[in-house]
């Protein structure tokens, strides 16, 4: 529960994809903020390695891997160094996969390690799930965090689709519903968010999630954007905003985020 906002809000996973088939992919991100007045910067990378050639002419670039049901595995790495003096940079390392069956099961794991130099927080996860149709799937995924000796458990409900529209536009939606158990207190978390395609190659995102644990609440709303100049090449950028409650103290940040991507 003591994750900073930052870690939870920047997902490097999402890196889009092209019209040429791939295999992998690797980017790299930028991110400048704020958390309680406190100013930050932070450089990351992540990679993604898949199992086949994705298939990228069935929608939009971005959604390549998942609507060609790829199976893959991936890592993440991002370090953030807070404008105070004598403040530990913030290390998140993430390495998980998802696999896809020939009937449409699908196997999900990662872990995540988040290291502020005072605490150092382990997360594991695990979802199962399926295809319901040829563009939305559901994963039900349990996880497991040690946040400072305080044992945090979470079952989730994850839905995510993807809806063609006319003249090659589509829509892509989220859907995420959470049971939140901790030592002391139990609590929910809610995600919606959704994504406009205005072409294969570029796309508009809104998204919004809140959590509610005993004396802890937290809101947070972001604004994403996606582009493909070149075939083999995405640069995408998110504006987020949020704050968190505890014990009655409240804690706002904001930032953004810069990112580049290729595969081969």
């Amino acid at each position: 529960m003591k994750k900073i906002l930052l870690a939870s809000a920047i997902a490097l996973a999402a890196t889009g994809q092209a019209y040429a088939d791939y295999q992998f992919e690797v980017g790299g991100v930028y991110t400048d903020g704020e958390i309680a007045n406190i100013d930050y910067d932070g450089f990351g990378i992540a990679g993604e390695f898949h199992f086949d050639r994705v298939d990228t002419s069935k929608g939009p670039l971005a959604e390549a891997s998942f609507l060609d049901k790829s199976s893959f595995i991936n890592f993440s790495l991002l370090s953030v160094e807070p404008d105070l003096a004598g403040a530990d940079d913030v290390d998140t390392t993430s390495f998980g996969g998802r696999f896809v069956t020939a009937t449409n099961i699908i196997i999900e794991a990662d872990w995540t390690n988040v290291d502020s130099g005072n605490s150092d927080d382990d997360t594991v996860s695990i979802g199962v799930g399926t295809y319901l149709n040829e563009n939305t799937d559901v994963v039900v995924s349990y996880t497991s965090e040690d946040d400072n000796n305080t044992d945090v458990d979470y079952l989730n409900v994850a839905f995510h689709g993807v809806n063609a529209l006319n003249q090659g536009a589509s829509v892509a939606f989220d859907v995420d519903v959470g049971y939140i158990d901790t030592d002391n207190d139990s609590g929910f978390q809610i995600a919606v968010g959704g994504t406009y395609y205005f072409n294969s190659m570029f796309g508009l995102g809104l998204n919004a999630a809140v959590l509610d644990v005993g004396d802890t609440s937290s809101d947070t709303i972001s604004i994403e954007a996606s582009f493909f100049p070149t075939e083999q090449v995405e640069v995408f950028a998110m504006i987020f905003d949020g704050s968190i409650e505890n014990n009655n103290v409240d804690v706002d940040s904001d930032g953004i985020l810069l990112g580049a991507a290729v595969r081969f």
